[in-house]
């Protein structure tokens, strides 16, 4: 089967799984949700989601970037779903999946050797990234899809010279949740690698990171007329959500040294999540990209700041060439193992989408 028609077919039979799973698992287990199945899009973060596109910005909400619940506010009308802006959410996060692998096909066909680490090479990338632990949430009320959208678009941009359209996607990026401040600065570095000599790299450089950081100030901004204060969403962060001080919380996430880790298996996963995600960065370093090196690393270590990897799956689950590289890499080795490895990773993508379900934590 050609790739294209496996990624289209494959990211088909994964939306219906995923609804049938959820439901059962709704149906069939103990809910810890305080309502129905739509809690599924009304719970967790996507409570904070509703709440902005609703109502606006207040208290903690400030510490959630605004494009995705502004772009909902903006959508659900469409719709005749003003009052419903959760659901308005899941059918915008399911729509821009879908962009995104209908051009995952369309581009896979093409062999641009220059594009080759933003599209899988092999099945094996594909279901690694669409069966990632925590895939069900580009079909629920979340930002995920919006960045992974957004970053795949600004990435292709900028390999493809566009170094204006790249800069400007970068700086929604931004706008959409904290990686997307790494992947404006990955950005901005892969346009000016694409020009000769330091002075014109250097110019290339400020320009592009000029016009990522003059959209992403329109949110500072915004908080200083309405607060008097620009960095709102930094306060708000660091004080309804745990931010490590010291060097030693920190470093010590990586063996469960923190004193509220309490590690089980999902937090195993999590771990080995981390190291496959950092080995993805040091390929990339080695194959002298860059800029896919720096955006990697730095979003995986990002999480470290937490000072626990509760939240491993939901990081990594946007950082789509590392994902492709993880499965291309699985593809090549010994048939049953590959086919055993591919299988586990399915298993426990249908698993935590009925933790999710059952209103369990599956970030």
């Amino acid at each position: 089967m050609r790739l294209s028609r496996f990624i289209l077919l494959s990211s088909t039979a994964w939306l219906v799984l995923h609804v049938v799973n959820a439901t059962l698992a709704h149906n069939l287990g103990p809910s810890l949700y305080p309502f129905g199945i739509e809690s599924i899009f009304r719970y967790w973060d996507a409570a904070h989601y509703n709440a902005i596109a609703s109502h606006g910005y207040d208290a903690s909400l400030w510490g959630f970037y605004p494009l995705y619940p502004l772009t909902v506010w903006a959508f659900a009308p469409l719709l005749g779903l003003n009052s419903r802006p959760d659901i308005a959410g899941a059918i915008l996060s399911t729509a821009l999946l879908a962009s995104f692998c209908v051009t995952q096909a369309k581009l896979v066909e093409r062999r641009e050797e220059n594009l080759q680490r933003l599209v899988p090479l092999t099945t094996g990338g594909w279901l690694i990234f669409l069966f990632s632990p925590a895939s069900y949430i580009f079909h629920t009320n979340h930002t995920e899809s919006l960045f992974l959208l957004l970053s795949f678009a600004a990435l292709l941009a900028a390999r493809r010279g566009n170094w204006k359209t790249a800069a400007l996607l970068a700086g929604l990026c931004a706008l959409t949740r904290n990686q997307g401040v790494i992947l404006a600065v990955a950005v901005t570095l892969e346009s000016a690698l694409q020009r000769k000599g330091w002075r014109d790299r250097l110019a290339r450089f400020v320009d592009s990171g000029a016009i990522s950081f003059l959209l992403f100030a329109c949110y500072p901004l915004y908080q200083y007329y309405k607060t008097g204060d620009a960095l709102t969403f930094l306060r708000a962060q660091s004080s309804f959500w745990r931010v490590v001080t010291t060097w030693r919380e920190w470093i010590g996430t990586l063996w469960y040294a923190n004193p509220w880790q309490a590690p089980n298996l999902r937090d195993h996963l999590h771990l080995l999540l981390f190291f496959l995600l950092i080995v993805s960065a040091i390929y990339f370093l080695r194959k002298r990209d860059y800029p896919l090196a720096l955006y990697i690393f730095l979003s995986t270590i990002a999480i470290l700041f937490q000072g626990e990897l509760v939240n491993m799956f939901r990081f990594g689950v946007v950082l789509f060439p590392a994902m492709f590289l993880i499965g291309d890499q699985v593809t090549r080795l010994p048939r049953p193992l590959a086919w055993g490895i591919f299988g586990a990773v399915i298993w426990f993508n249908l698993f935590y989408t009925s933790q999710y379900a059952l209103g369990d934590w599956a970030y």
